[in-house]
């Protein structure tokens, strides 16, 4: 290790103690102390449990009844056929080679092979030990194998089975409990273990024709140790403290799931108990009242939401439905994606997303989560009418519809006003105008101490006009390619907001950790009449420099004339380089025009017109890479050029107005 690498992790190793209670400081160390003696004694590794009794498991998902109902099984051969001979999916569109015969401590995007060590030993930033560690997770969370599965139950062909048998022999053979790259992470085996249970039901369960011979008999003994291993290895290691956001809520998810579907040990029933307890808590501690989940991260409320089900859809199957309250809760997170989500169905990106799902009931590509996520939640709670996404559907037909909860979502369209989470949503349509909606970000940076999935976006305002996303946040990126791009995507200059000093508005301690988190007051929203909006807000992020800068921003919306007015101030006690960036999603293009910006797409055009007392700069920049700017990211691992608009001036009291005018359609450009 160089002295540079090493600085930057005892850099990390004191940002991340900073961002610890004194609690969570002693429940580290005694889980240190613990794998330490564990590891000096040689019991580190979990040892499988003997199983007593072949009591049936829960079945939460099942294959689908097709009588009258139009559906299409070729995909799902297609997609087996592909995975049975290496091309597998990852995250939303790119496919590799893995073989067919996978070296699943492989890292598909850089071809490093990790070790086969005890995991603990493991460093997963470390490309050159483990290549990039997100993209060997993907593979490892055996979504796609859920597929093969789906292939067998719709056509009874040996040959998936045998493609199944292969792959989890060969899986259970390189990586045994504790070793290597895939036992470095609790989420990691429990999304793995809610994959398998999904293939476990449709496979048939104990008495698959999988497991008829003697090298199946076999095979289901190894299978079966290794789910015992996953499930008490996750017990034993719960994300706890200022790490228990969504990986807590995955792993008790997966153990809860797991327990259910094979109760084959009796620790399992005390296992299953603890989660569910969890699992009531966690969903009231992790989502707000109104729907937003508080790591402020749009996609991973999806993600939240699947696990959610996979829960619900396993407790009402057993027998033992959960609360009232924790269906409530789902149904919120429904209502306010229902909200938030364009004339046309899109949605913003707002905070990190990764593509991740916490099992694959359609192995298509396209998949749009947020349409999924509402079918999934329309069905759910029997709300009434056609279902939002007909392309979703495939999800609903391979999940268990018995014994739905009696909570009926309401008809009535969601509201616009989400004030724990701290969204605002403003839209106006008139006859013979354009739809314009948009919303305020004036919400927390993330959840907990680390806030790890939150971008220092404070007060950003993104806009659609007729559904098109126009004024937008550009997402995330990755998390493990260069630190320069994983800073930008998650920085302020990414957002359509104020920086100061070329400084983020929230200080990072890492590439999933800020130090310091800019905090939002004096939140005021007011609605004059049905197309009218009016916000104002300030936050403290730049209060930290010594020009003791405050930003304030008032929103002002017009749906009758088709403007929106934003009137920023930024007040400080010396002069600073203040910018302004507007970022113009890929699918429009801008032009300067004397002094004015132009945004325009055929048969659609904006104008933005600046307006401020100080001498002010204005560029539009594309495709920037020394120090990124002007780039847009739609899916996990993938990025193209998009237009920035950066204003910018040196000031101490500054004050620029933006008026952003909705301009007549034009018939071309």
């Amino acid at each position: 290790m160089s002295s540079q690498e090493a600085q930057g992790r005892w850099q990390w190793f004191f940002s991340r103690l900073s961002c610890m209670s004194p609690a969570e400081v002693g429940h580290r160390a005694v889980v240190t102390l613990r794998n330490r003696m564990e590891q000096w004694t040689g019991t580190a590794t979990v040892r499988p449990e003997a199983r007593h009794g072949a009591k049936a498991g829960v079945q939460w998902v099942c294959v689908p009844r097709m009588q009258g109902e139009p559906f299409d099984a070729q995909h799902y051969i297609e997609e087996a056929r592909l995975i049975a001979s290496g091309q597998v999916r990852l995250f939303a569109s790119q496919r590799f080679d893995v073989g067919a015969l996978p070296r699943w401590n492989r890292c598909p995007l850089t071809g490093v092979e990790g070790p086969n060590w005890p995991s603990y030993k493991i460093s997963l930033t470390d490309r050159a030990l483990v290549g990039d560690i997100k993209y060997v997770w993907e593979l490892n969370r055996h979504l796609h194998l859920v597929a093969i599965a789906q292939a067998w139950a719709l056509s009874r062909d040996a040959q998936y089975l045998e493609s199944l048998r292969t792959q989890l022999a060969s899986w259970l053979q390189q990586c045994p409990c504790g070793q290597g790259p895939n036992w470095t992470s609790s989420l990691e085996l429990a999304i793995r273990l809610l994959n398998w249970s999904v293939i476990w039901q449709l496979i048939g369960g104990a008495d698959s024709e999988l497991f008829a011979s003697p090298a199946g008999a076999r095979l289901k003994d190894d299978w079966l140790n290794s789910i015992n291993q996953h499930v008490r290895t996750i017990a034993r290691n719960y994300s706890r403290h200022s790490s228990a956001n969504n990986h807590l809520l995955g792993e008790l998810a997966g153990v809860f799931v797991a327990t259910h579907v094979w109760p084959f040990w009796p620790s399992f029933g005390t296992l299953n108990a603890k989660a569910r307890r969890e699992l009531e808590r966690e969903i009231q501690a992790q989502v707000y009242a109104d729907g937003v989940l508080k790591e402020q991260a749009f996609e991973y409320a999806t993600f939240t939401f699947d696990f959610f089900l996979a829960v619900e859809r396993c407790a009402a199957m057993a027998g033992e439905p959960v609360s009232k309250a924790f269906v409530e809760r789902m149904c919120a997170m429904s209502q306010f994606f229902a909200a938030m989500r364009t004339s046309t169905g899109q949605w913003p990106m707002v905070g990190d997303a990764d593509g991740a799902e916490a099992f694959r009931l359609d192995p298509r590509t396209g998949r749009d989560a947020f349409a999924s996520m509402l079918s999934k939640a329309q069905c759910l709670f029997q709300h009434q009418g056609p279902l939002e996404d007909q392309s979703q559907r495939d999800d609903l037909l391979w999940m268990s519809q018995e014994h739905l909860p009696k909570l009926v979502q309401s008809n009535e369209p969601p509201g616009l006003d989400f004030p724990e989470g701290g969204y605002f949503k403003f839209a106006s349509q008139a006859p013979g105008q354009a739809h314009i909606e948009g919303f305020v970000d004036a919400g927390p940076l993330g959840y907990l101490g680390i806030a790890a999935h939150g971008h220092a976006d404070a007060l950003q305002v993104c806009l659609a006009v007729d559904g098109d996303p126009v004024l937008v946040d550009p997402g995330t990126y990755s998390y493990r390619a260069d630190k320069k791009w994983r800073d930008y995507f998650r920085g302020t200059s990414a957002h359509n907001t104020v920086r100061i000093n070329e400084l983020d508005q929230s200080v990072s301690g890492g590439r999933f950790m800020w130090t310091r988190k800019a905090r939002v007051f004096d939140v005021k929203v007011s609605r004059p009449d049905a197309s009218s909006f009016e916000l104002s807000a300030w936050h403290d992020g730049y209060t930290r420099l010594r020009g003791r800068f405050k930003h304030s921003r008032q929103v002002l919306f017009k749906g009758v004339k088709q403007e929106l007015v934003v009137k920023d101030l930024v007040q400080g006690q010396e002069p600073g380089l203040i910018e302004l960036h507007w970022h113009v999603h890929p699918s429009w293009q801008a032009s300067l025009d004397q002094g004015d910006v132009v945004i325009f797409k055929p048969g659609k055009r904006l104008e933005l017109n600046f307006q401020s007392k100080a001498p002010l700069a204005i560029e539009l920049i594309s495709g920037r890479e020394d120090q990124p700017l002007g780039w847009y990211s739609s899916a996990y691992g993938e990025k193209e050029v998009c237009t920035t608009v950066r204003v910018s001036a040196h000031a101490r009291d500054f004050e620029i107005t933006t008026q952003i005018e909705v301009g007549t359609r034009l018939e071309s450009t």
